[in-house]
């Protein structure tokens, strides 16, 4: 029996792969385990420097006679957006998917096992990660603990046995039911997560910011957006009071007549007003750019399905074993032609999905046309 015999009508009526999302921090692995799976060549970042400043889709691979295919979505500490911004691009991309009625087979939750505790940033990003899945999604979420390789397993083990036993760190959503897996970097390891994912989880899963927008919430009201706007105001606050502080040295440098000082405060000054003023165009206009993104993605996955209901002119060369074997398979996908109409530039797009591999369904066809475009607003 294959790891998959155990799926659930509602998977198997599905003719695209199964799809799980991979969410963490910046510079946990999120990337690396979604290409050593897939194949695909998703850009990664160096150290914690962010590579991953939009939601990317691996091309479906084949396990276990199952089609998976895996999201890769930025972290909630990514060194190029905003947390509103990540929100946003993570709430529209779900969301839409939500209503096309795909839904997510599970969740793979990523920790570097190399950090000796749960930092602010880490405890920050595991938070908005909860906030964002719920508590019902829980049961089929997998925290992997990433970069064994590199890490003493006797020291790995340590830190391994205080995130499961803190509840600091993850021992809550442990004992409401999610799995605590680890990744060495091998296709092993990560092939067993995903084994773990198909195994257990018998049923689609609904995030609790997929079902919140559904009932028609708007995204500063989820439980998520909620967060974003209280650290947002938090961190305006913190600003504020570095700002009258800078004010009272500023007056005194002028008073001394230190005017190396003074230009130095100065420019400070400077700095965190444009931060003050960018947090709080975050916090005002988190409902219209995500109206924004999710306007966009509508429009251009509405471009495929017409080029998809058009006549199709010539024919289609059939599958060939060399390419894989399974229903749906097209050398040229309509949403390809349809990319190519958005951007208006097929040589462009020729060179960007020159080594595409054979489109699977809605998960499959999306994965395509976001590959020349990438989910990036900034």
């Amino acid at each position: 029996m294959s790891a998959s015999s155990g799926l659930t009508t509602a998977f198997q009526d599905d003719p695209g792969p199964l799809s799980i999302a991979v969410m963490g921090p910046t510079g946990t692995g999120k990337t690396s385990l979604i290409n050593l799976l897939s194949g695909s060549d998703l850009r990664i970042g160096r150290d914690l420097e962010s590579c991953t400043d939009d939601v990317q889709v691996s091309k479906p691979f084949d396990l276990d006679g199952q089609m998976i295919s895996l999201i890769d979505t930025p972290g909630f500490d990514d060194t190029n957006l905003s947390d509103a911004a990540v929100l946003n691009m993570i709430a529209a991309y779900l969301s839409y998917s939500y209503e096309q009625g795909k839904r997510l087979a599970g969740v793979i939750y990523t920790h570097r096992i190399l950090d000796n505790r749960v930092g602010g940033i880490s405890a920050r990003s595991f938070r908005m990660f909860r906030n964002l899945c719920g508590e019902a999604s829980l049961r089929n979420i997998i925290i992997t603990t990433t970069m064994w390789d590199q890490v003493e397993i006797s020291l790995g083990e340590q830190r391994e046995k205080e995130l499961a036993s803190k509840d600091a760190f993850f021992k809550s959503a442990i004992e409401k039911g999610a799995r605590l897996s680890r990744h060495d970097n091998t296709l092993e390891s990560a092939q067993s997560i995903i084994r773990s994912i198909i195994q257990n989880n018998t049923a689609p899963v609904t995030l609790k910011i997929q079902e919140e927008l559904h009932n028609g919430v708007d995204i500063s009201d989820t439980q998520a957006g909620k967060e974003i706007t209280r650290e947002i105001f938090e961190q305006m606050e913190r600003h504020r009071l570095e700002m009258r502080g800078l004010l009272i040295e500023i007056q005194e440098a002028t008073r001394t007549r230190d005017e190396e000082s003074r230009k130095e405060l100065v420019e400070e000054k400077a700095r965190i007003e444009s931060v003050i003023q960018r947090l709080h165009l975050d916090s005002t206009n988190i409902v219209k750019s995500y109206t924004d993104i999710l306007l966009r993605m509508e429009e251009r996955l509405g471009v495929a399905e017409k080029v998809n209901a058009a006549p199709k002119l010539g024919s289609q060369s059939k599958t060939t074993s060399g390419m894989g074997e399974y229903p749906g398979q097209q050398t040229h996908s309509p949403v390809v032609q349809a990319v190519a109409a958005t951007e208006n530039s097929n040589a462009v797009l020729e060179g960007k999905l020159a080594a595409a591999v054979p489109v699977v369904g809605f998960w499959g066809k999306l994965a395509v046309m976001l590959a020349p475009f990438s989910l990036t607003w900034k």
